[in-house]
């Protein structure tokens, strides 16, 4: 890989980029060269434990190493890093201060807006 070492893949501070599949961090190291802009890894493979642990989905790709979570705070990074992402057929899920990447066969764009709502009182 150009943009990416293993040690970037980790969980529970345990490199796991041997979980990771190949034809996705292809992909992966391709969406970083044409977003023009460094990626900071917060996720990638997980167990099946740790994936419970966090909430995942049971069929979370982050369980075959086809996904990851980026850290990515600035309106123009998120920009940037989803025009690249989509236009090689990765989807995005959009989160609170980050993005998450996958190759699902059926590319799409979703949110964990969910997880973030707060309570609202009945006046607001």
């Amino acid at each position: 890989m150009k943009y990416f070492t293993p040690e970037e893949f980790k969980m529970d501070n345990q490199v796991v980029y041997s979980k990771m599949q190949p034809e996705f961090l292809a992909l992966l190291d391709q969406c970083r060269q044409d977003a023009g802009i460094p990626f900071k890894i917060t996720s990638s493979w997980r167990s099946p434990a740790k994936n419970r642990l966090v909430g995942g989905s049971p069929g979370s790709l982050h369980l075959k190493g086809r996904a990851v979570d980026l850290i990515c705070t600035l309106g123009e990074s998120r920009a940037k890093i989803m025009l690249a992402a989509l236009n090689l057929g990765l989807s995005v899920g959009v989160m609170r201060d980050g993005l998450h990447l996958d190759n699902r066969e059926n590319q799409i764009v979703f949110h964990y807006y969910d997880r973030y709502r707060v309570a609202r009182s009945e006046n607001e």
